[in-house]
């Protein structure tokens, strides 16, 4: 079981979470009703992974470009798809406060009897 977790990226590392968390809160606040979660949450997820990528490579002291590029390309499918996830069930979250009165006009009187 922990090795499946493990495959996922879980847990993320406090700075991974806190980038997902960052980034999905704006998507997801900043979205339009019609954009799709899930492409949303696989965009949090590319940038996620790659700025994690670069910033740990940069604390390690590694800067040179090959050292960049290998530290991107040795990042994992199952971290991608674990960071998507995340992102896709914060966004989801956001979509579901932002846009739980969308039908109703509050402000109007109903005309209609």
């Amino acid at each position: 079981m922990f090795d499946l977790l493990e495959l996922v990226g879980w847990p993320p590392s406090l700075l991974t979470g806190g980038l997902v968390l960052l980034f999905s809160l704006a998507y997801g606040t900043q979205a339009r009703t019609k954009l799709r979660p899930m492409l949303l949450a696989a965009q949090v997820g590319i940038i996620c992974l790659v700025s994690n990528a670069l910033i740990e490579s940069i604390m390690a002291d590694k800067i040179w470009p090959s050292d960049l590029i290998k530290a991107l390309l040795s990042q994992t499918f199952g971290t991608l798809f674990g960071l998507t996830i995340i992102g896709w069930l914060i966004i989801r979250f956001c979509f579901i406060i932002r846009f739980r009165n969308a039908q109703t006009n509050i402000f109007t009187r109903n005309r209609g009897s």
